[in-house]
């Protein structure tokens, strides 16, 4: 079983995203939680009741951003696998989440992209 955390603190885009990645994806294959900031989302990862293989998440968010958000993930766990989708983005934020290892950087309009680069990211079973 594959786990998935899609974490935006905006609430339609983060029901747009789930809600494709539940279409694309067979339920017994792939489970997807969702948190609306940083901050429920590193509780989600640390409470222990999902271990996560994939962290997609946004970039510009309140309380805690997708770069301080995906530092932290990679404190607990260094090879876990991080998707960073953005409106916006700048060179600096780029060699950032370069340097934490992100598999992809993905700039709106996403939704098909950031699917794409899901599925990419998933070993086939």
């Amino acid at each position: 079983m594959l786990n998935i955390l899609v974490v935006d603190d905006e609430i339609d885009i983060l029901e747009t995203i789930v809600d494709t990645l539940e279409i694309e994806f067979d339920p017994s294959k792939v489970t997807i939680a969702q948190a609306i900031n940083g901050v429920e989302a590193l509780a989600l990862f640390n409470n222990g009741e999902q271990v996560f293989d994939l962290v997609v998440t946004d970039l510009n968010m309140p309380e805690m951003d997708g770069i301080e958000l995906t530092q932290k993930l990679k404190e607990i766990r260094s090879d876990l696998s991080v998707i960073v989708f953005t409106g916006h983005g700048d060179l600096e934020e780029n060699h950032k989440l370069e340097e934490l290892g992100v598999l992809a950087m993905i700039k709106k309009p996403y939704v098909e992209e950031l699917v794409q680069t899901v599925i990419k990211s998933i070993p086939q079973t």
